[in-house]
């Protein structure tokens, strides 16, 4: 075997070794204790030696499936693509060849007379190998996928850190088409903006006191302007919040509403706009 082709069979023999001694084990143990097949033909150091076989032979056929599935397996743990079929054929073939050797096993090295009874037992036994490995690829898939949530998180934290920094900074100044009212304010301070006629409201923090004014604008024009930061959230054609201000969402028949920290305002939400907002809550 080229040398890529070894290295790879001693990598996956480290990951599934200890599933493997584990199920051979596990194996001897139930049947050394349960004695689910005759052994009257041993005596008792040959019967645990007989006993022991059994773990032997799983132990070796798993190997020799890895071998024949190594490509699958490698694949499996790389590749995103759904393989049921292979994953089928992998496992019956643990089941097939563990109860195949099993039953010849028993027959011709215990010299025991075969029966549906223990045919039966031998499936049985044998079914608890692919089961334990399934479990263990899935635990150990499930274990990954949580790690990688982890981290994804942990750097969308980061950058929403960051982002948080930036936005804390940053001043933007509402323009009215009296200059003597414009808002030159926070961004992060502006809680929301709604429509009133040909003004606007706008709801604001000042010195950690709510306070709320009107300009002669539009709120197209001001929602054009705060188009660059991405903590405001159209709810209304009438409204805009900022999302760090959302305390809950409300529903009273086919009616949605948001309360917000900080005041006691209400701001409708109109089925256009729902979806969107209950995708960033």
């Amino acid at each position: 075997m080229p040398n890529n082709t070894i290295n790879q069979f001693i990598a996956l023999s480290k990951k599934y070794f200890r599933i493997y001694l584990g199920i051979s084990i596990s194996v001897f143990l139930f049947i050394l204790f349960f004695q689910p097949f005759p052994t009257k033909n041993f005596e008792f150091e040959n019967k645990q030696l007989f006993i022991a076989g059994f773990g032997l032979i799983i132990f070796i056929i798993l190997v020799l499936i890895q071998i024949i599935f190594q490509r699958h397996l490698l694949r499996s743990e790389t590749d995103e693509e759904d393989n049921s079929l292979l994953d089928s054929v992998y496992y019956f073939s643990q089941v097939a060849l563990t109860s195949v050797a099993f039953v010849f096993y028993i027959r011709y090295v215990g010299r025991s007379d075969m029966t549906f009874n223990i045919v039966v037992r031998v499936i049985i036994i044998c079914l608890s190998v692919p089961v334990t490995i399934h479990l263990k690829n899935t635990l150990a898939s499930m274990h990954g996928t949580h790690k990688n949530l982890l981290q994804e998180n942990r750097l969308l934290h980061e950058k929403l850190k960051q982002f948080s920094e930036n936005y804390a900074n940053r001043f933007i100044e509402l323009i009215s088409e009296n200059e003597s009212d414009n808002i030159r304010i926070l961004v992060s301070e502006v809680v929301f903006i709604k429509s009133a006629d040909n003004y606007v409201e706008v709801g604001f923090l000042e010195g950690g006191e709510f306070k709320k004014k009107m300009i002669r604008n539009t709120l197209k024009n001001l929602e054009t302007q705060l188009k660059e930061f991405n903590n405001f959230v159209r709810t209304h054609r009438s409204s805009i919040v900022n999302m760090q201000y959302i305390d809950k969402l409300n529903k009273n028949f086919n009616t949605y509403w948001l309360t917000l920290d900080e005041t006691k305002e209400t701001i409708p939400v109109s089925r256009q706009y729902i979806m969107a907002v209950k995708d960033l809550l």
